[in-house]
């Protein structure tokens, strides 16, 4: 199965397509990127326009998959990780992104209002975690078993959210930032808790429990 899938991705024009597609998952990371920095302080720290990192994350990620693919032969199931780990980044985009601008916008980094910010970005960032690898990384639009798909992506994915807030709940709310820590930095902190753990749980989860492909009984 491994091989089979991997032949699909090594074949020219599906490699073009997921090259593509990689540069356009990079634009939007690079993109929903700006308004961390920009809530965050971090301008004056980055050397380039911030207008131009969507570009350079593209580049990135477009270059990553490629040489993921190289290498894929001696390791089939590392192409298709490294697009796991791509959609990865954007969900986490997505995530921060929309945290940060809420933020941004209404100048809450803690409390009731931060619960409710962090809520909507993980939502966000969840149906974009479906889309994206329903369509793209296990390749899964074509499955018979839809609904099936749909549950099973619902329960892995809510555990994880659920304990991604209560984590982020945690750090925020319950140990609050040190004294004389940026709130708005001491918020991220929160959110980006547990993501290391749950980009491998989701990963296996997705695939053997929600993506998983069926044998063919000819």
């Amino acid at each position: 199965m491994a091989s089979r899938e991997f032949s699909g991705s090594d074949n020219g024009s599906t490699l073009a397509r997921d090259i593509v597609l990689a540069l356009i998952v990079g634009f939007l990371t690079g993109a929903l990127s700006i308004p961390v920095v920009i809530n965050l302080g971090l301008g004056t720290a980055i050397r380039v326009p911030l207008l131009s990192l969507p570009i350079i994350i593209a580049v990135l990620f477009a270059i990553a998959l490629l040489v993921a693919s190289l290498v894929a032969s001696r390791v089939p199931s590392l192409f298709e990780f490294s697009k796991f780990a791509v959609v990865g980044v954007l969900n986490s985009g997505v995530d921060f992104g929309i945290l940060n601008l809420l933020i941004l916008v209404t100048g809450v980094a803690s409390g009731g209002g931060f619960l409710a910010f962090k809520s909507v970005s993980v939502t966000l960032g969840v149906i974009n975690s479906y889309m994206w690898n329903k369509y793209w990384t296990f390749d899964a639009a074509k499955s018979p078993e839809a609904r099936r798909e749909l549950i099973a992506f619902m329960a892995v994915t809510l555990v994880a959210v659920g304990l991604n807030i209560a984590g982020a709940d945690v750090i925020v709310n319950v140990i609050g930032a040190p004294r004389g820590f940026s709130t708005k930095l001491w918020a991220n902190v929160g959110a980006i808790s547990g993501a290391g753990l749950t980009l491998f749980a989701n990963f296996f989860g997705y695939k053997f429990f929600v993506f998983r492909k069926l044998s063919v009984v000819t």
